[in-house]
């Protein structure tokens, strides 16, 4: 049985009746533009429409595990797609361009997504949960795990690679569905860390948005509640740039492959990587072996 690994939920304004959903992170993977229902998918974006043009839209996403099970009344089914995200984590745009300050964890970067909206037809439901508006629209996209996409030929390209088009090694990388971010919980959240000192920041409420926005990734992106450390981001070999959800190989204060949690300037919060990970950072060291091995 499937199981609902995260949830998110946001109020959204809108003057052109759509809202939509980027990769705050992680390069684009090529996909065909495909319309089903209220879904229109581009290459790094997803469209999505309302009947409402001016006003509020309620917007609830879902993270599962498994193609999830129809949502209840008075949801009505309104389009499914695939979605190809570079980075694993989302961000809510309104159409005027304004982004919200919250994120929202899909699972791994470089993964194919199943994508199922619903939405609520503007009339009170029989429980009294939603209200006819014509100013308010209801939307739940409920998104689930089809196919890991990562090529190391394509998606982790060293500086010299992109200056050289140098061609690169068969990796021999396997795709995997058993990632730490596609589990249900097992350990509680740990505690938050302590707020940054806003007392002479001119935008202190942004601030403390992007705190409260970086703790809860670090949280959905360790939900067995592996150990965290610090490293600094000069201490790390990468092969794009070093993202919540990525892993890399680090040389300090010993060897290994870990993967990023949580970044604050050069100061990355990081846990050991897991199998799975790691074989993508060992992959990607297969495939560019040939540029690295230069002086």
């Amino acid at each position: 049985m499937a199981a609902k690994l995260r949830s998110f939920r946001d109020d959204v304004s809108t003057d052109y009746g759509s809202f939509q959903l980027i990769d705050m992170y992680g390069g684009e993977v090529e996909a065909a533009s495909m319309t089903d229902g209220i879904l229109h998918i581009h290459t790094g974006m997803l469209s999505v429409g309302t009947a409402v043009s001016h006003g509020t839209i309620d917007v609830r996403l879902e993270s599962w595990d498994a193609a999830p099970p129809p949502a209840p009344d008075p949801w009505v089914a309104a389009g499914e797609v695939g979605y190809a995200s570079g980075g694993g984590i989302l961000n809510v745009i309104e159409d005027e361009g304004e982004g919200s300050l919250d994120a929202f964890v899909l699972g791994p970067p470089y993964f194919r997504y199943g994508v199922r909206a619903y939405h609520v037809p503007p009339a009170r439901s029989s429980d009294g949960d939603f209200w006819e508006d014509p100013r308010r629209a209801h939307v739940l996209l409920c998104f689930w795990p089809l196919l890991d996409v990562f090529d190391p030929g394509v998606h982790a390209l060293p500086e010299t690679v992109r200056a050289e088009r140098a061609a690169p090694r068969p990796s021999g990388y396997v795709p995997s569905m058993d990632w730490p971010v596609l589990r249900e919980r097992t350990a509680p959240p740990p505690p938050d860390e302590p707020e940054p000192d806003v007392t002479n920041d001119p935008y202190p409420w942004r601030t403390l948005a992007e705190h409260r926005v970086r703790t809860h990734i670090r949280h959905d992106l360790d939900p067995e509640g592996a150990p965290v450390f610090s490293v600094d981001r000069g201490d790390l070999i990468t092969f794009g740039p070093p993202e919540p959800g990525t892993s890399h190989r680090v040389t300090t204060p010993a060897p290994a492959i870990v993967t990023v949690l949580a970044t604050d300037g050069d100061l990355l919060t990081v846990r050991h990587a897991t199998v799975t990970e790691s074989a993508r950072v060992l992959a990607t060291e297969r495939a560019w072996a040939d540029v690295l091995a230069r002086p």
